[in-house]
């Protein structure tokens, strides 16, 4: 696992020029802690279960369960907004103690991965609110907001596959896989 530098010890050992990697335990403890994923799954089943329901109700009261569907979804997307904050901020090292390229290029690809994982939610909320004021057709659009937000989840569950398996592969590095 990466460890905590000096200030000194970082100018000397050329870790800047390293990139950056992850910090196993604090990622992990994010990932397990935080009650983001509870609130992905409970937002994504009230989706799909409406939208799998195209009862009369959803027809004539299609703006105001629009609205509820874009509140939740923003409250989504800030507290996956706050998810990905405590990732970068301690879940991420700017720079490695320890030089490892492939890792550096790994961790700053999924970092990345946050801001559109976050715009790609924005944009489905912003598409919810169209269909609140009256900009779209309801029926069309949140059959499509469905599965803008399927494909979304998807997205994201690759991302957070992906962190578990460079949090492994840094794992195996410092204690050893042995055959």
């Amino acid at each position: 696992m990466s460890t905590w530098i000096s200030e000194t010890e970082f100018r000397q050992s050329g870790a800047e020029a390293a990139g950056i990697t992850i910090n196993v335990p604090f990622l992990k403890e994010i990932k397990t802690d935080y009650g983001f994923r509870e609130l992905l799954n409970n937002v994504y089943h009230e989706i799909m279960h409406a939208v799998g329901n195209r009862s009369k109700r959803f027809a004539s009261d299609s703006g105001n369960f629009a609205q509820q569907v874009a509140e939740r979804l923003s409250d989504l997307r800030d507290e996956m907004e706050t998810y990905f904050a405590l990732e970068e901020c301690y879940g991420y090292f700017q720079h490695a103690a320890l030089q490892n390229p492939n890792v550096s290029r790994n961790a700053s690809s999924l970092q990345q991965d946050h801001e559109t994982l976050f715009l790609q939610l924005s944009e489905i909320i912003e598409t919810t609110w169209q269909v609140v004021y009256r900009e779209s057709s309801p029926q069309v659009q949140f059959q499509q907001i469905a599965e803008s937000f399927d494909r979304f989840c998807k997205d994201l569950a690759h991302h957070e596959q992906a962190e578990m398996e460079l949090m492994m592969r840094l794992c195996n590095e410092d204690f050893g896989v042995g055959d």
